[in-house]
């Protein structure tokens, strides 16, 4: 029997439809809402679970998400998923279209990426060997790739893939059009050095379309998208390498140490991981 407390309160929040789906017994695992566009379950995942709301999302408009909490606490709130609330106004999921993910990327390459904080010459001689072969030229935005699996079942795949790896997962349910879509909506903050979570998204939505991208899992410093396009060879990668540095440089700097080696691991990878120091 649906709780009539629970359904009022499902209404207000998720209008239409979805109210009387979240509000079965045996639909969803116990949870509560940490925004009111945001509903997390109090304990881990179960399995299954990320995979069957991405299959309804198309009825009930719920974007799921597997977030990593930063503190292991039973009532977590939105900065321990690294999420900032987003008031009415603020840049968020309504905030996407006034972006071009292409001048995004461009900038963020170039005051980003490029910088060398001691400006000195063999310094920025070192950094721009590492962005061979594109060096400070930035190379545009790749172009898009044909897809190799279906989009929907490489989420699944890393779904499940993420959940066994990472035991403390939590399932969260976004009222959204996509994953990007709802970080946007959520005011995920997770990438370290950009303050827009409306421009982050934007360049996200991008991936979704150019490669079929879907966002699986956010957390407070790192996030995971499926890829249902990935470049086939290493000319195909570097541009989109040089893609991933401009959103998260750590990636690079970090990583493998340079921007050609980045782009032999992309080659045919149907997951990309973030982290943000």
């Amino acid at each position: 029997m649906i709780d009539p407390q629970l359904l009022r309160d499902l209404r207000r929040r998720f209008p239409d439809r979805s109210a009387e789906h979240l509000a079965s017994p045996a639909a969803l695992p116990p949870g509560r809402q940490v925004l009111p566009q945001l509903w997390v379950s109090d304990g881990p995942a179960p399995a299954g679970l990320w995979q069957r709301l991405r299959r309804e999302h198309a009825g009930s408009g719920l974007w799921p998400l597997l977030l990593s909490p930063g503190n292991d606490v039973p009532d977590l709130g939105p900065r321990d998923l690294g999420l900032i609330p987003v008031e009415p106004g603020e840049p968020g999921e309504s905030a996407l279209d006034r972006y071009d993910p292409a001048v995004l990327l461009r900038e963020w390459w170039e005051h980003s990426v490029l910088w060398c904080p001691s400006g000195d010459p063999q310094d920025v001689a070192d950094l721009l060997g590492v962005l061979k072969p594109f060096g400070a030229a930035w190379p545009g935005t790749a172009p898009a790739g044909p897809a190799r699996r279906d989009p929907e079942d490489c989420a699944d795949a890393l779904a499940r893939s993420l959940l066994r790896g990472q035991r403390r997962l939590r399932i969260g349910l976004v009222r959204a059009d996509g994953g990007a879509e709802a970080l946007a909506a959520c005011g995920w903050y997770g990438t370290n050095g950009h303050d827009d979570t409306g421009a982050v998204a934007a360049v996200l939505r991008s991936w979704q379309e150019r490669f079929g991208a879907r966002v699986v899992q956010a957390g407070a410093d790192s996030l995971y998208l499926s890829v249902a396009a990935p470049p086939a060879d290493v000319e195909e990668a570097l541009p989109v390498a040089a893609e991933h540095v401009a959103l998260c440089p750590d990636n690079v700097f970090q990583g493998p140490g340079s921007l050609a080696d980045y782009a032999e691991e992309l080659v045919g990878g149907h997951a990309w991981s973030f982290w943000w120091d």
